[in-house]
């Protein structure tokens, strides 16, 4: 098998009155161009055969589109102002509250309708099982479906979301009553339950509690 050669340098882009270094990775055996913002900066990934000033074309036009995207996002926690259930509440002291504390008072918040949810798409789908319903202080994953145990364990981060978002999850884990994985039988069930489970997706993973 021959050995693949790939191209890569950096190249310095100033828009406005802001300088971008941006990591350029040129490959033969590339068809499309892309850029992305990782902990290093910019990288953007090119055919080899691009020219000069449709690269240069595409880096300056992306720049401000993903910074945008990021400006946007709004945290979750400012201050005594918190997310819940998609809408921004002022709680009281909230800030100076303990980590414990404020777990405590969000999670007071979320298992009963997670429960209550998980019970009632339970019956929709037709699993006559009950499951055991936690909520925990995770980040790594939104929920996961110990079917073993018949329980399912949530994050505590989904109780900033709007409760349309949060019931795309449930959704999710109880499908996975059925189906292990993610395939072509387990997104045709979930989707026969949730038909606009891809756009829920897209606002958990960008955040977007609302």
């Amino acid at each position: 098998m021959a050995k693949r050669h790939f191209k890569g340098y950096f190249e310095t882009y100033r828009i406005g009155e802001e300088s971008f270094e941006v990591e350029i990775r040129l490959s033969p055996y590339r068809r499309s161009t892309s850029l992305s913002l990782r902990k290093n900066g910019f990288v953007c990934n090119a055919p080899s055969r691009l020219p000069k000033e449709n690269l240069d074309s595409f880096i300056v036009s992306s720049i401000p589109k993903i910074l945008s995207k990021i400006k946007k996002k709004p945290e979750p926690i400012e201050g005594d102002d918190v997310y819940i259930f998609g809408i921004k509440t002022h709680i009281e002291g909230f800030s100076s509250m303990s980590k414990e504390k404020r777990n405590a008072l969000l999670k007071k918040e979320l298992l009963p309708y997670v429960k209550e949810m998980t019970k009632e798409y339970s019956i929709k789908m037709g699993i006559k099982e009950d499951y055991e319903v936690k909520v925990r202080d995770c980040h790594s994953v939104y929920g996961v479906n110990h079917r073993k145990t018949l329980s399912i364990t949530y994050s505590l981060n989904l109780v900033h979301y709007d409760k349309h978002i949060i019931d795309s999850v449930i959704i999710h884990e109880l499908t996975h009553h059925f189906v292990y994985g993610h395939s072509e039988k387990f997104y045709k069930i979930l989707l026969g339950v949730a038909p606009d489970y891809r756009l829920s997706r897209k606002k958990l993973i960008n955040h977007i509690y609302a």
